[in-house]
């Protein structure tokens, strides 16, 4: 592995440690150093990122200086973004982020979305998030949809915790259940859940050592690969799913947008109907929904 770049950006102003600090990451690697390295500026500062762009020409304060090069330090090692700066944005709400627990994505707000709009149009809904990871899907449900009733289950003791911290920290009701899938939820829930929603792991076994070192070197593996063709997560909650939606009730998966289409045609032949493929911020196909009619 090739040496992290010197981080000692030696920054004079706010300005200057921007773009010394963007430097830095673009010879590192990164996707977008700018960004990187203005939420790094004002995590160590304790500023806004806006108020660190309106004040780039404020002297740089010694005392904070430390801070910020330990922190570019550890991104520019491919650390990720969430986990150096400890919290992520997520529809507003932030979120505690960090080892043990994948990192929400922009594109999952969208799968949150499309979750959140079938919620309110069942009226006072159930809505079970599976693989809630850090509870991202699940507290965004809860926040935007304040009638809802919502589960939340999580395998992971690693990730739960995170998911405790934000459930503490956001103080919305959410439910959270240790366990596999559907397992925990009480059988009394059963043909009584309105929407199900998920971003279960679909990268391909084999593509794990071809990902971005953020991923490959940080991020939990079972949280992102799904077997051999990326499938096995999903195809679980497809067998389990029908005990336990309502009739009329939402299915609304998150996917790679190779897989998106074999998808939705299988939705249309298992007993879903209305389906539909939303893309997400960049445009591409990611979201699978489905409507529950019974078979």
């Amino acid at each position: 592995m090739a040496p992290a770049p010197d981080h000692r950006a030696a920054p004079g102003t706010l300005g200057e440690a921007i773009r010394a600090a963007e430097r830095l990451l673009a010879m590192a690697g990164c996707e977008t150093p700018r960004g990187d390295a203005q939420w790094i500026t004002a995590s160590a500062l304790g500023m806004s990122r806006a108020a660190v762009f309106v004040d780039a020409d404020r002297p740089f304060p010694d005392e904070r200086r430390e801070v910020f090069e330990l922190l570019l330090a550890r991104r520019a090692r491919r650390e990720p973004l969430g986990y150096v700066l400890g919290t992520v944005n997520f529809r507003g709400l932030e979120l505690e982020v960090g080892p043990g627990v994948l990192v929400p994505r922009p594109e999952t707000e969208v799968t949150a979305q499309r979750a959140i709009d079938r919620a309110r149009e069942r009226g006072r809904s159930t809505v079970v998030d599976v693989g809630a990871g850090s509870g991202a899907i699940a507290l965004a449900v809860a926040a935007e949809v304040p009638s809802a009733r919502v589960f939340a289950t999580e395998p992971s003791s690693a990730a739960r915790a995170w998911a405790l911290r934000n459930l503490a920290r956001t103080a919305l009701r959410v439910t959270l259940l240790p366990g596999e899938m559907l397992d925990p939820l009480h059988p009394a829930l059963g043909g009584a859940v309105d929407i199900i929603v998920s971003n279960p792991p679909y990268v391909p076994d084999d593509e794990w050592g071809e990902l971005q070192p953020e991923v490959r070197d940080h991020e939990p593996r079972e949280a992102v690969c799904g077997g051999a063709d990326g499938l096995d997560v999903l195809m679980r909650l497809l067998e389990e799913a029908p005990r336990w939606l309502a009739v009329g009730g939402w299915l609304v998966v998150e996917l790679d947008p190779s897989q998106t289409g074999r998808v939705a045609k299988l939705l249309s032949v298992v007993g879903y109907t209305e389906v539909a493929v939303t893309a997400d911020l960049a445009g591409r196909q990611r979201i699978v929904e489905g409507r529950w009619i019974g078979v």
